[in-house]
């Protein structure tokens, strides 16, 4: 971030500083510079301290955009508090080994990772990767809460985020396999929560077999990318996960990765490289790769629009929007569709509100995260459409919940490339 854009953020909190005493503006400008002195502990941790110091001494503008903190409707839940909260715990201020501090624990896994913090941060950190930092002391101390050992609990018995393999549904589901030889052109690596959408996972092999792709899924040795265990940040199953995953993408020769699921994409590079597992693949969403397709000729709209869907709106998944800075693809494919309207909702792009689904939220607090699905739900029928468009399993499993059972059959959640087959 270049110094006019951070002087942009700052612009706000200078008058007020201006405008205090000269005694309170020294207090303010020495508490700054003397934190480390006054704010660091001593033992050794894991938690990054420096950031959470920042964070918990902002005024804290984020939490006017925080999705969790607009759900709760209560001050404990933006992004400065759990902050604050974090740095006492590392401290140990907080002691958190004590049952009447559980719910302070918790507070540090009540996050979506959708990252509307790092948008209005003037330090442009992001407050999910401090909170990672604080659960990386916390586990060390044998305080991962249950709800969390659950999912760990899974990933090493089914080696997916189910109680079972999903991936050994495909046949039941309808869903077309497809192993490698050892020569794919690209490696089509579906999701785990992916496989509960049969309908998008056909569709985008379909996809791929109109543009002349070789590619594999390979579903008989898939297992998770590991998200879920790097969100918890149980490393030791992380790495075990991103090892295995780096073995089978090599044993296809794909030189390009595509993934259905943004987690998997952000997991895969940037997620395995801050671990050092390094994969030398091109791995992208799939959205990306289906544009580069239109792009490249390779796919063409043939047929018309039905006209049930001729009006729709797009939610973009934070994860693409703000983790990937990917905004473009999936309006570069929707603009390839003649006589299609897009009503953009209010909060888009790299502003989108999240659909609550991803991080550890839904874990630590389901109910919470509903709310949140709702709010969103509220914002994308302020479009007056009734087809919401979306990239994700995530999303669209996130969304799904924040529709009432009495409108189910009026909003439709459908993945772009459901609307796309249609039209190839």
């Amino acid at each position: 971030m270049g110094v006019e854009e951070t002087l942009k953020k700052y612009s706000w909190i200078l008058p007020l500083i201006q405008k205090a005493d000269r005694v309170t503006r020294s207090r303010i400008m020495k508490g700054f510079r003397q934190r480390k002195i006054n704010f660091y502990p001593k033992d050794e941790y894991k938690a990054d301290v420096d950031n959470l110091i920042k964070c918990m001494l902002c005024p804290n503008l984020c939490r006017f955009d925080c999705g969790t903190l607009q759900c709760s409707l209560t001050e404990s839940m933006s992004p400065a508090f759990k902050a604050r909260i974090g740095y006492y715990l590392t401290i140990g201020k907080i002691d958190p080994t004590k049952e009447e501090n559980k719910d302070f624990v918790d507070l540090m896994y009540k996050c979506s990772n959708e990252e509307n913090c790092k948008i209005w941060c003037p330090f442009e950190f992001s407050v999910v990767s401090l909170l990672e930092t604080v659960r990386d002391d916390l586990n060390d101390k044998g305080l991962m809460p249950d709800y969390c050992k659950q999912q760990i609990g899974k990933l090493n018995k089914t080696n997916t985020i189910e109680e079972y393999n999903i991936y050994e549904t495909y046949k039941e589901k309808g869903i077309e396999n497809k192993e490698t030889e050892g020569n794919d052109e690209v490696f089509y690596y579906i999701g785990c929560e992916s496989m509960k959408f049969p309908d998008v996972v056909n569709a985008n092999i379909q996809i791929l077999k109109k543009a002349g792709i070789k590619f594999s899924t390979n579903l008989e040795k898939k297992v998770c990318c590991g998200g879920p265990a790097f969100n918890i940040r149980d490393m030791k199953t992380a790495i075990k996960f991103a090892n295995e995953n780096k073995e089978l993408i090599q044993a296809t020769g794909a030189e390009t990765i595509i993934s259905d699921c943004p987690g998997c994409i952000l997991t895969l590079t940037k997620r395995y490289e801050n671990a050092e597992i390094k994969i030398e693949k091109k791995i992208i969403h799939i959205t990306q790769y289906i544009k580069k397709l239109f792009d490249d000729g390779k796919l063409q709209i043939k047929n018309a629009i039905p006209d049930d869907y001729g009006k729709i709106t797009i939610h973009d998944p934070c994860l693409i929007a703000r983790n990937l800075n990917d905004t473009e693809s999936i309006r570069g494919i929707l603009n390839k569709v003649p006589d299609l309207e897009i009503v953009e909702p209010v909060y888009n792009k790299e502003y989108v509100h999240c659909c609550g689904w991803s991080g550890t939220a839904h874990w630590a607090d389901k109910d919470l995260v509903i709310k949140e699905a709702r709010n969103r739900i509220n914002e994308l029928k302020e479009t007056q459409t009734n087809i919401f468009i979306s990239a994700c399993p995530l999303c669209e499993l996130g969304l799904a919940y924040g529709i009432e059972e009495t409108e189910k059959e009026k909003y439709k959640i459908l993945d772009i490339s459901e609307l796309l087959i249609k039209l190839l």
